[in-house]
């Protein structure tokens, strides 16, 4: 009898450990990655469904946070990083696809192309201001009132000056 009640709640708990996963997958669904909450979610039912004659190893646990949480700290550094690229480019003429950015969607439009020359159109002008669409993490820039997505930047030229005379 002991045996048929081991292996009824071993079926409980993959049926438990599909479900969330499952659940987590709907929450991730158009996401190539897991989010933070997920990945605690998972933990958690691990935790809550382990088997009480193997618990799990807490260190191996505590391993796989320190990795999110680095995973975490990268993201910040590489969202920093590019907004510190793209604040570079205040004053500096910048060449880039003429397709303006959307925050809405975190995608720019997509810029005409002349169908002779096979080439899109392109936009040169100089930033004005950089903003950060904290959302999507990307860096985006101002130029002639528009924005655009600095990733896209294909050249940077020194901005002009005007000489003052005194």
């Amino acid at each position: 009898m002991s045996a048929i009640n081991a292996q009824s709640t071993l079926n409980q708990i993959q049926n438990n450990t599909s479900q969330v996963q499952y659940e987590n997958g709907q929450k991730n669904l158009g996401s190539s990655k897991l989010t933070r909450e997920g990945f605690l979610q998972l933990i958690m039912a691990q935790m809550q469904y382990q088997d009480p004659t193997a618990p799990q190893d807490y260190s191996q646990m505590l391993g796989q946070q320190v990795q999110l949480q680095m995973s975490d700290d990268m993201g910040n550094l590489v969202s920093a990083t590019q907004f510190s690229q793209a604040n570079s480019m205040i004053g500096e003429t910048v060449t880039l696809p003429d397709g303006q950015y959307n925050f809405s969607t975190g995608v720019s439009d997509v810029p005409a192309t002349n169908f002779s020359t096979n080439q899109q159109a392109t936009k040169t002008g100089t930033v004005q201001s950089v903003r950060y669409d904290q959302t999507h993490q990307k860096a985006i820039l101002e130029i002639d009132g528009k924005y655009y997505d600095a990733s896209s930047v294909q050249s940077i030229a020194p901005g002009t000056t005007t000489a003052t005379g005194s």
